[in-house]
């Protein structure tokens, strides 16, 4: 996978110039994600909307907030803790 993230500003919104090109190659399919600066908060309020309708997710929410406030959820073992504080 390849990260790539450039911050800029459009003179001509028919052409985007990137100050490093991207590794495509011929014949791959690539995808590509466009998001305009003030349409950020646009998709933040959609993943939000997504999580809310979602029965699951906010049945597992609803019992990892439970679980946290009886301090009865998942406790490490000191190993764990060691190796996880030592990163």
């Amino acid at each position: 996978m390849y990260a790539y993230k450039e911050i800029l500003t459009l003179e001509n919104p028919q052409q985007l110039n990137l100050k490093t090109p991207l590794p495509f190659l011929k014949g791959k399919k690539v995808e590509v994600l466009i998001i305009v600066e003030d349409d950020s908060d646009e998709i933040k309020s959609e993943e939000s909307d997504y999580i809310l309708q979602n029965k699951d997710l906010m049945q597992q929410i609803a019992l990892s907030i439970q679980t946290h406030q009886q301090n009865a959820g998942y406790q490490p073992s000191p190993e764990e803790l060691n190796a996880i504080l030592s990163i």
